[in-house]
């Protein structure tokens, strides 16, 4: 998955907390309803972590799917 939808996913969740919590009770519909296509593996990883608190939940996220090298990707760290 990329790092890139990853975190414009916990990024919305962090402004908009009404998608927080649906994504958090719902994960694929939340992620459908804002437009975001994940596969169904991908989709998987958000089910299988978002019984984690927000902030859990960001953590495990990055722990596993952030690039090493921040400043070399051109991507931002929420």
């Amino acid at each position: 998955m990329s790092w890139k939808i990853i975190n414009r996913i916990l990024g919305l969740a962090a402004i908009n907390p009404a998608f927080r919590q649906q994504l958090q009770e719902d994960p694929r519909a939340a992620l459908e309803i804002q437009g975001f296509e994940l596969t169904p593996d991908e989709m998987e990883v958000f089910k299988r972590h978002t019984t984690l608190p927000f902030a859990q939940l960001c953590q495990q996220l990055f722990e596993t799917y952030a690039p090493h090298n921040q400043e070399s990707s051109g991507e931002t760290i929420l």
